[in-house]
């Protein structure tokens, strides 16, 4: 028994309530059954009997133990464990260690995956994330060319919930590449819940066990009072949204993608999104001829955004003058460490950092200042 042993527990685990999801939603008559699933109880149960808990006598089928662990956080779910086999595999320092609860209860059986599910999930190595639909995406406009690449990419941030309308006419401007209209149709999914347009993000809130919630947790967190002028009507079955892991993965950093590209406009400045097939997200080449390259990150966890880096190798090499994870900023009101948790990391990159949205925009003028200074 060791760490990576419990690493591929927790990521079947979140792989299986994702598949789950997709199953209940294609067909919502049958019981969604996910291997992964099975696979990732049946690992946490025999660690938990080597751990000195009878978790495996009390919750030993699927439903028993949804029903007791996945609303809470993941910490507690070890609860029952002898805190010296805690201390021995140095769990507390592992990134599912910090998550909250991996879903919420829709209903009596039924599970949604939070968003720090797709997030634990998004750090995990590539064979767990086959078949997700991000996965599948990704695999999708990887082939594309990349002015198309740049355009089904920038349409689906740009359009979180679509009309049949709008998928007709984005499909026939995408006409004469069969591929980059499959890729772009793929990403969509028809609205077929009673749900409300999230005023933060642009997508569905639905409601749960406890009222109403999006994929995010910093939506949900800083949810207004619902009116009517948000809630979607879906009684024409004409309201199309992104499948929630290419919303999760694709679209909420893409956001962040799009400000910092707006940013660079408003300066005049040369930039570029997802250069060389999103090496990285976006190129800025300034007036002196150097180039910074950005890698936006929607992680609230920095725990989860270290490994993924760690994973990755770092920051992209290329011939850049500067290389920058950035952040949002509030992923940094509660955790006012977040930064410096993935410098540690960088350390051994020269020119490399994490900043905030914030912080590159002041370092972006600062270098325009200095050089209009010269």
């Amino acid at each position: 028994m060791d760490t990576a042993f419990m690493r591929k527990t927790f990521a079947l685990i979140a792989k299986g309530l994702i598949e789950k999801e997709q199953l209940l939603q294609a067909e919502p008559t049958r019981y969604p059954y996910s291997k992964a699933m099975q696979h990732g109880i049946n690992m946490f149960l025999a660690a938990s009997q080597w751990a000195g808990s009878q978790v495996a006598i009390k919750y030993p089928d699927e439903a028993s133990f949804l029903a007791h662990f996945i609303t809470r956080p993941i910490e507690e779910w070890l609860d029952t464990w002898e805190p010296e086999v805690v201390e021995q595999l140095h769990l507390q320092e592992e990134p599912f260690y910090a998550y909250d609860a991996f879903a919420y209860q829709k209903a009596s059986n039924a599970y949604v995956p939070s968003s720090d599910c797709y997030e634990f999930l998004e750090t995990q190595d590539s064979d767990i994330m086959n078949g997700t639909d991000e996965r599948v995406l990704y695999e999708k406009i990887i082939t594309l060319s990349q002015e198309d690449y740049c355009r089904v990419r920038r349409y689906i941030i740009e359009h979180p919930i679509i009309t049949l309308e709008d998928r007709r006419t984005m499909s026939l401007e995408l006409a004469d590449d069969p591929m980059a209209r499959d890729a772009f149709q793929f990403a969509y999914e028809g609205i077929t819940e009673e749900s409300y347009r999230c005023p933060q993000c642009g997508w569905t809130m639905m409601h749960g066990k406890y009222g109403y919630s999006c994929h995010s947790t910093h939506c949900t967190d800083t949810l207004p009072e619902l009116t009517d002028d948000m809630k979607l009507d879906i009684s024409a079955g004409d309201l199309y949204r992104l499948k929630k892991g290419v919303m999760r993965y694709f679209a909420a950093p893409g956001k962040l993608e799009l400000e910092i590209a707006a940013f660079c406009e408003k300066k005049k400045l040369r930039w570029a999104l997802w250069p060389q097939m999103d090496r990285y997200d976006v190129e800025i080449q300034f007036s002196d001829g150097d180039v910074w390259a950005i890698d936006a990150k929607a992680y609230r966890n920095p725990i989860a955004l270290r490994a993924k880096i760690q994973n990755d190798g770092g920051f992209p090499s290329g011939d850049y003058a500067r290389g920058y994870f950035v952040i949002p900023n509030e992923y940094t009101v509660n955790q006012r460490n977040y930064t410096a948790i993935i410098n540690r990391v960088l350390k051994d990159q020269e020119n490399v950092e994490c900043v905030t949205l914030r912080a590159l925009k002041t370092a972006i003028a600062k270098k325009e200042a200095m050089r209009s200074g010269e």
